[in-house]
């Protein structure tokens, strides 16, 4: 029995030693946070944030350590870097602090909420310790690869490498996704009461961006459709019509050569006949007309989401002129 006690006392020592430091580094990010968090008065507008995210205590905490602040555009652009017209950047965290894109558009509710705890997030990983981030990232991979998820989380991290993915995919999963594995909802649990409500913001401020992008497809597939329709009736409109005319210049020349018709009753059988062929040539014209209108009036509509769309867009792009959402 002793020999056994001996034998396995070397492991419970390093168990035991690891602990430890484990408790003193975390200790140390606790009087860390501690300390800058005194440091930090809040604002009422990100008072209201906070309390609308519904944090713990220990988010709390992380979250008035890194100094959160709502800048305008020209503050933002200096503080988070952001200088590319092209690429929308709503917060950053960066130099253990928290700066969030000060977006004023009652369309896009839930943006500075959804960003606020986007960038807790970040903060989060900063302090999380390599063992847990290696458990945390198998997790985040295995939502990563779901069917349901993996588009909506895959765009735009093309852009990062390896380390800053496996982060950003972090903060993506735990305030875009509300359905997820046990282990990944305790391990968020410690920071949001109430997750599925930070992801509503996202799905709150993202909704007008879908909807608005779906109805740019549809309309592109229904103008696609209607283009076709409009090319083929008008290839037979204009065969019909050539057809038509054709046949009425050779009854005119028969009205006019004696002995042509034989009969009034012929005469006035291929007139009927050729009046009747009129009608349809003109019936196929003025459906054509109606078809060319309906198209016109897609294409403007379609033109008015994309220009839509393009102030949606700049009114997010810290970078680009914003004249309001029309």
């Amino acid at each position: 029995m002793k020999k056994q006690i001996l034998r396995f006392l070397p492991a419970v020592i390093v168990v035991v030693t690891g602990l430890l430091g484990l408790l003193a580094y975390q200790n140390r990010v606790y009087l860390s946070d501690l300390f800058l968090s005194l440091q930090y008065s809040v604002s009422p507008e990100l008072s209201s944030l906070e309390n609308n995210l519904e944090l713990t205590d220990s988010a709390e905490l992380i979250l008035h350590a890194s100094h959160p602040s709502l800048e305008s555009r020209d503050s933002f652009n200096t503080f988070c870097d952001s200088h590319d017209e092209q690429i929308s950047i709503l917060g950053c965290y960066t130099d253990r602090k928290i700066y969030i894109y000060n977006i004023e558009e009652s369309e896009l509710s839930g943006i500075k909420e959804s960003t606020l705890a986007h960038e807790l997030l970040h903060a989060v990983w900063a302090r999380t310790p390599s063992a847990e981030r290696d458990y945390i990232s198998r997790l985040l991979a295995e939502v990563y690869n779901q069917e349901a998820y993996h588009d909506q989380l895959a765009e735009d991290l093309e852009t990062y490498d390896d380390a800053e993915r496996v982060e950003e995919l972090h903060s993506r999963v735990g305030t875009e996704i509300a359905d997820l594995p046990a282990e990944l909802e305790s391990h968020y649990a410690k920071y949001f009461k109430n997750q599925d409500k930070v992801v509503d913001f996202y799905e709150n401020y993202i909704t007008p961006f879908r909807e608005l992008s779906e109805e740019i497809d549809a309309l592109s597939v229904e103008l696609e459709k209607l283009n076709q329709e409009i090319e083929e009736k008008t290839k037979s409109y204009y065969a019909d019509a050539e057809k038509l005319s054709a046949e009425i210049d050779e009854f005119n020349n028969c009205a006019r050569t004696s002995g042509c018709f034989v009969t009034e009753y012929a005469f006035n059988v291929r007139r009927n006949q050729l009046l009747a062929s009129q009608s349809e040539v003109e019936s196929t014209y003025d459906k054509l007309n109606n078809m060319i209108n309906d198209y016109n009036k897609l294409v403007k509509e379609y033109n008015a989401n994309i220009i839509r769309g393009e102030t949606l867009e700049s009114v997010i792009n810290s970078n680009a002129k914003v004249e309001g959402i029309k």
